[in-house]
């Protein structure tokens, strides 16, 4: 027992005189660590003053219509077999303003390459040159008109989409370098993801109230022309809607503001976490090297 009791007694003091060991290599190396990580963080904060300041503009919307609310004649034009549709809910808007169809067609339409290249874009030739990194890897040979997939990249980077459930909102922001070109971004997509929610709905009204007509002219019942009179009366006010809706498909709870302050990079944050990292690289360095050094002595 007495012997078992020395043991535990006997590590707990090699442990201490091993952590002494260490605390001594650092008293004697830290003007080095010191000046590393100085270094470090100086190299740091001019390196992220190279990088431009970009700014976030976000909107706020929610569906415009309730969508546990159920249309009576949904149920009845959908016994025709007819697509119904109905109100769009939190998850098709998130869905939407995820798509790249609509990035695609937001960037066809506005022309937000100067916004989002700068001066990699020229817009009297409309090409843009390529990053480094393109350069670097050899993907890009020279200068070349942005296509479709170039927007989708860019959006995939900078555009985000958040849902909340619980209030039923969705959340649509931007990124870009220019404080007015986010908050015109966001806009944007707003606009043309409310212009492809009334098209749809403007297009599924078209056909329903056709399919309607070729039925009404095919049934002899005078019930059942009365309940497809029903709907097709139904179907005209869901176009006219669609028409005359000011906010259709959804409502705009926050507009899009010009942000009055850079949203990234955060240049004194990095140049402070890379100051501490360094520090303890350093610390580690010059313990392993030392360690080294003593087990190569003594051998």
């Amino acid at each position: 027992m007495p012997a078992m009791e020395e043991r535990p007694h006997m590590e707990t003091r090699e442990d201490e005189i091993d952590l002494g060991i260490y605390f001594a290599i650092l008293r004697k190396e830290w003007w080095k660590i010191a000046l590393f990580s100085l270094a470090v963080g100086v190299a740091t904060l001019l390196y992220m003053f190279t990088k431009p300041n970009i700014y976030q503009a976000a909107a706020v919307i929610t569906p415009s219509v309730d969508e546990k609310k159920q249309n009576p004649a949904l149920g009845a034009l959908a016994s025709f077999g007819v697509s119904v549709g109905g109100p769009s809910s939190i998850e098709d808007l998130d869905t939407l303003f995820k798509s790249n169809d609509l990035a695609v067609r937001v960037f066809r339409k506005y022309n937000l390459w100067p916004i989002l290249l700068a001066d990699r874009f020229d817009p009297a030739t409309g090409k843009a040159n390529p990053g480094w990194t393109d350069r670097l890897f050899g993907n890009e040979k020279g200068p070349k008109p942005p296509g479709d997939w170039d927007a989708i990249r860019a959006v995939k980077d900078r555009l985000k989409v958040s849902v909340n459930k619980k209030a039923g909102t969705v959340s649509v922001s931007f990124e870009s370098p220019s404080a007015d070109g986010s908050a015109n971004i966001v806009k944007y997509f707003l606009d043309e993801g409310k212009n492809r929610l009334q098209e749809e709905a403007l297009d599924r009204a078209t056909k329903n109230k056709k399919f309607i007509e070729e039925q009404i002219g095919k049934t002899v019942d005078a019930l059942n022309r009365d309940r497809l009179y029903s709907l097709l009366g139904q179907e005209v006010e869901r176009e006219m809607m669609a028409r005359n809706r000011e906010q259709f498909g959804f409502r705009v709870i926050d507009s899009p503001r010009v942000p009055d302050r850079k949203f990234k990079p955060k240049r004194s944050q990095s140049a402070i976490l890379a100051m501490v990292l360094s520090f303890f690289a350093g610390c580690v360095f010059f313990i392993v090297r030392e360690k080294s050094s003593s087990a190569f002595l003594d051998k």
